[in-house]
């Protein structure tokens, strides 16, 4: 086949491209050139920025693909562009959404692609619920051929899943250094996690499928941890132990508004998915890659490069202020 990845080497299109490559089909990608340490053999570069229209109609002139993904489309505005360039040009068009639009709180912890979607708490959310809208009356007006993906919290190399920030190192940096760290409610609810390359089997399974048209498929790991899980695993695989703090999210959400979607509109809740459409759809998926291989293979990655140990400050910083008050509120309560 013929393959378009729009985007192509961030955290999830990086290994759906080498497993694309490994299947033998034929794959492009449309980006602006800037990650060359991603650049892979075999991918043929359309150098353009998708958020430029006239430059991306320009670049993609006497093309046509039998599937294209959009890895970075978050706003109903950037599908309509989609839309516009793809018309007639795609047998297959993918658009990859978010488990976190299903219904917050939720009224069931297993996940299915029927559960309604509504998230009032994340903007993030809400703006894929208008695209996964938008994509679905185009399909039924035009015929348009959609495939709507949700994955959820997926994580490769370079990746440390954690409550706050996956794609940097500050919550395992504060592991090393002995420093306390927040994990929202009492740590027990469950949490699915899946490595990227557990994913890429999945979504280059429906490429080309044509029983994946006009369908909304999730795509996920089978493995459910709970947080303190999670962040257990993490200190084990840095040598270290973890020194958790239970805060509530509601309470995290008070001190830092911007944090507080993220817990209220995603990771509060229990989340267990089920994949039957997915296996159905693509019989020989199989989800191999556990939690604590993928996390040993980024904890590996980040030590061999002392550069590579990046800490977002703002995280860094807003985990300092919610244990400040935190440890404020409980002083208090002893008081009384």
């Amino acid at each position: 086949m013929r393959i378009l990845f729009i985007g192509g080497t961030g955290n999830l299109s990086y290994d759906a491209s080498l497993r694309a490559l490994a299947k033998g089909h034929e794959l492009h990608h449309l980006n602006r050139g800037t990650r060359t340490d991603r650049a892979l053999e075999g991918v043929r570069s359309i150098q353009a920025d998708i958020r430029d229209p006239e430059a991306a109609k320009g670049a993609l002139k006497g093309l046509s693909f039998d599937a294209v993904v959009d890895f970075i489309a978050y706003t109903p505005e950037q599908v309509a562009l989609d839309l516009e360039l793809f018309r007639g040009r795609t047998a297959q068009y993918v658009f990859i959404s978010s488990a976190s639009a299903y219904r917050k709180p939720p009224v069931h912890h297993v996940i299915t692609e029927a559960t309604p979607l509504a998230n009032p708490f994340w903007s993030y959310s809400r703006d894929k619920i208008a695209c996964e809208s938008l994509l679905r009356e185009e399909a039924d007006e035009s015929g348009f051929p959609v495939t709507i993906v949700r994955p959820s919290h997926t994580y490769g190399k370079g990746w440390i899943p954690n409550a706050w920030t996956s794609s940097d190192f500050t919550v395992a940096e504060r592991m090393l250094a002995g420093k306390e760290i927040v994990v929202h409610g009492d740590g027990q609810s469950l949490w699915t996690l899946t490595h990227t390359r557990d994913f890429a089997a999945g979504l280059v399974g429906l490429l080309g499928n044509p029983a994946a048209l006009g369908e909304t498929v999730q795509i996920t790991g089978r493995e459910a941890l709970t947080w303190d899980a999670i962040h257990e695993t993490i200190a084990a695989a840095l040598g270290v132990k973890a020194r958790i703090v239970h805060v509530p999210s509601a309470f995290i959400a008070m001190v830092d508004p911007d944090m507080g979607e993220h817990f209220l509109g995603d990771k509060t809740y229990s989340a267990i998915f089920d994949c039957s459409k997915l296996e159905r759809l693509v019989p020989d998926f199989r989800a191999t890659v556990s939690f604590a291989e993928g996390l040993r293979e980024s904890v590996e990655w980040f030590l061999a490069d002392p550069s590579r140990r990046k800490v977002n400050p703002k995280i860094d910083a807003s985990i300092d202020r919610v244990l400040a008050a935190w440890g404020r509120a409980m002083a208090a309560a002893k008081v009384r």
